[in-house]
């Protein structure tokens, strides 16, 4: 790695439990970065005493910081006891079981204008098998707040100023789902829009059994939750496009007449995805095939 005395400290949080071997895989990848400025805080949600020394090892062999939570709080917990003890000056995140892309501390960094912009954030790959990537969350642009309440078009990660994450309070603990999509609406709404480029660079690792998840209840009452919390700034389309969200997680077929009863120029994407996913699976799977072919040939 190159180095450079004035590139700022990035604090990179990944919150963990009971998998170091995917923990390995996943700082490996944040030290391949090049941008070498890094603070690496790994929480450890209270795991297993097995997990736990393997995690001491590591530790020591990768030059991360290893903090523990005495009693499990959840991912969120996890990642708020990282951000109340960061000590960079920007920040960002990455699940255990995921993977940072080579230069994306860099390309954040240098997309990151924090005078104009709350946060920056990438489109994603989903690695749906050894050799089965696709492109999520592909929505780019400049986000506003009232763009940002008909779905999260952010996605799970943001790099932004670490003073930004404390002074909203980090996560809201108290969210069983959704917890990515309120902390960013709230960042938003203090510190202006998100900028979302179109340079993916962080891959979701979906192929394991032990990817984290929310139940259909969860998700229901996280939903639920959102819309109380955020109702002071919701209009109608606003609304409409809440019930699409809760037809997306809902686990059933849902009806042409009342996807078309939802459906606006805000959130016709998720609306067209998620028909497609239920009537047409195949044509869903290539579409997201072309978009991978497009992105790898920019």
């Amino acid at each position: 790695m190159s180095t450079r005395m004035n590139w700022p400290l990035v604090t990179v949080y990944i919150p963990t439990y009971n998998r170091p071997e995917m923990l390995e895989r996943a700082v490996d990848s944040v030290l391949s970065q090049g941008y070498d400025n890094l603070e690496i805080l790994v929480v450890d949600d209270s795991s297993e005493s097995i997990h736990q020394k393997k995690l001491e090892q590591l530790s020591c062999q990768k030059g991360f910081t290893l903090l523990t939570n005495r009693h499990q709080k959840g991912a969120c917990g996890a990642r708020n006891t990282a951000i109340m003890n960061a000590k960079g000056l920007f920040i960002t995140g990455l699940d255990d079981d995921d993977e940072f892309l080579p230069n994306r501390i860099e390309q954040m960094l240098e997309a990151f204008d924090h005078e104009k912009y709350a946060a920056v954030s990438t489109t994603t790959f989903v690695q749906l098998g050894n050799n089965d990537r696709v492109l999520r969350n592909a929505d780019r642009g400049v986000f506003h707040t009232e763009d940002q309440l008909h779905y999260n078009k952010i996605g799970n990660q943001v790099f932004t100023l670490t003073e930004r994450l404390k002074s909203i309070g980090g996560f809201d603990e108290n969210l069983p789902a959704f917890q990515d999509y309120d902390a960013w609406l709230r960042l938003s709404c203090d510190y202006g829009p998100i900028l979302k480029i179109d340079l993916p660079s962080y891959i979701t690792h979906t192929e394991h059994e032990n990817r984290i998840s929310s139940s259909s209840q969860k998700k229901e009452r996280g939903l639920q939750l959102f819309r109380q919390k955020h109702a002071a700034l919701m209009n109608k389309e606003h609304k409409k496009s809440l019930k699409l969200l809760e037809m997306q997680h809902s686990g059933k077929k849902i009806p042409l007449w009342e996807l078309f009863s939802v459906i606006s120029t805000k959130n016709w994407k998720p609306a067209v995805s998620l028909y497609l996913d239920q009537n047409v699976p195949s044509l869903a799977k290539h579409i997201r095939l072309l978009k991978l072919m497009m992105a790898r040939a920019r």
